[in-house]
């Protein structure tokens, strides 16, 4: 069997434990989850090829955490773990997009011989993709063709592939297609969030460690980049990857292996790089973030996952597609828009991309008191006074601007400036307004932005700012929102 990657998801330690020494033995990479909470975590951090979810997670049932996966992760497969034996059951999670349905007390072989089935047949779905064909590449628009060819051209070429492109348009799944196109398809695809997992963690994600190489390593581990081997490894928002660790990268693709924590013997590598973010990596480098040599490493085959936006006509293909997944899932039979709706859908500039269409149809699914979907459900989350605009957008699919948008920008921000010392004014304004919102509290400013403290102490000493000049201001940014 190929190395492969397995999540647990089970509140009975002794049962995760059982699992996990059954599949290290077959040569798997496993990793374990308690609640939904950390199975949330842990799809955020790393890909799976298969999830054992628990049936029963404490007082909440496993299912709720399915459609999470199947949206996260929808090349995982899922196999459900219960302790009874329930035809009914088993129907009801296959429906929902369950994998399997597999009972605690399945001798080990057969949940062996499950999981070989699982992905011996995934293997040879995946042997005959080509670029018309793949998962995921849904729409005939000019920017989807055109990326489609450029990665027809460069599948097999042994390079580091950069995909480029916003929040939510996809870039992983362009990262696991050309994985699908290249001649590397029958070996493991690892993606790794190099912005989700702590530095102190996730150089032994990447490269591993040996037992006693620091005082939670028991045992061996494997790094992605091992068991990538032969495959592709995906290095997600790389973009926020710690200066320290772009170094120790930059290494291991110049010199093309790595060594181990705690180890002194190199390992080579074998597995093709990929690196994805959503960042202006130029504008990283020159603010000092991003190392300049390891940008010019990484930056050889750049592909650019378009925003939704510039492939509107894309848009009724994929809600239809959204709109059955969700059916399938939740049993339910909500219809496709009517022409009044999708001519809203189609004005609306979705600035969160395929993920935030995705996410909206299936509210628009679960809310739905009718089987038709309704606006106030589909653009609920804009019904904000910040997405106030964004809104009226969407209800009356025009776009109007009472004020000039040049009366409006933050103090020392002009449209006339360079383009990277605009993006300096903006930021300095941007941090600014949420230091005087929190009262100069690290922490608020670090979930309001959703950046590590560490970056944000980066950010107070670029732009020469302290945190404890802005103690007790908040009420100051409330006037300034209300102003």
């Amino acid at each position: 069997m190929k190395t492969v990657r397995v999540l647990i998801v089970d509140d009975d330690v002794i049962v995760r434990k059982t699992y996990a020494l059954t599949l290290r033995r077959l040569d798997l990479e496993v990793d374990e989850a308690s609640s939904l909470e950390e199975l949330a975590l842990a799809l955020h951090r790393v890909t799976y090829d298969v999830v054992l979810l628990d049936l029963t997670l404490g007082a909440r049932s496993g299912l709720e955490g399915l459609p999470l996966i199947l949206k996260e992760q929808p090349y995982a497969g899922v196999f459900i773990l219960t302790a009874s034996n329930s035809v009914e059951q088993a129907v009801e999670c296959m429906r929902r997009g369950a994998a399997g349905f597999l009972t605690k007390d399945l001798p080990h072989e057969k949940l062996e011989e499950e999981l070989r089935r699982f992905l011996e047949t995934r293997r040879k779905s995946e042997a005959t993709g080509h670029a018309g064909s793949l998962p995921g590449f849904i729409g005939e628009s000019e920017a989807i063709k055109g990326l489609k060819a450029r990665m027809e051209r460069v599948k097999d070429i042994d390079s580091t592939v950069l995909v480029l492109g916003e929040s939510g348009t996809g870039k992983e799944v362009i990262a696991r297609a050309l994985h699908t196109l290249s001649n590397r398809r029958g070996e493991p695809f690892c993606a790794v969030n190099c912005g989700a997992i702590p530095e102190n963690l996730l150089e032994s994600e990447l490269f591993g460690h040996k037992k006693g190489a620091f005082t939670d390593a028991r045992a061996d581990k494997k790094g992605l980049f091992e068991v990538a081997a032969g495959g592709t490894i995906l290095l997600d928002e790389i973009g926020d990857m710690p200066l320290m660790l772009q170094t120790k990268l930059l290494r291991v693709l110049q010199e093309r292996h790595f060594v181990p924590l705690g180890s002194s013997t190199p390992v080579p590598l074998k597995a093709r790089v990929l690196c994805a973010t959503h960042r202006d990596l130029q504008m990283e480098v020159a603010s000092g973030r991003f190392r300049e040599d390891l940008f010019f490493r990484i930056n050889v085959v750049v592909l650019h996952s378009p925003a939704l936006r510039s492939r509107a006509s894309d848009i009724p293909a994929l809600v239809r597609y959204f709109l059955e997944q969700c059916n399938t899932r939740f049993g339910r039979g909500v219809l496709y828009p009517d022409e009044a709706l999708m001519a809203r859908i189609l004005t609306f500039p979705w600035p969160g991309n395929v993920r935030e269409l995705q996410n909206s149809i299936e509210r628009g699914v679960v809310l739905s008191p009718d089987d038709r979907i309704h606006p106030e459900d589909l653009f609920f989350h804009l019904n904000t006074q910040q997405n106030a605009h964004a809104l009226q957008v969407a209800r009356t699919g025009a776009l109007h601007f009472e004020v000039p948008v040049e009366n409006v920008l933050p103090a020392g921000l002009s449209l006339d400036m360079p383009l990277t010392d605009a993006r300096m004014a903006f930021e300095r304004a941007y941090l600014e307004h949420h230091l005087r919102k929190a009262s100069g509290n690290i922490s608020d400013v670090s979930r309001a932005i959703g950046r590590y403290r560490a970056d944000i102490y980066r950010m107070l000493e670029k732009h020469g700012f302290n945190a404890e000049g802005f103690r007790g201001q908040a009420g100051e940014a409330r006037g300034e929102q209300h102003a």
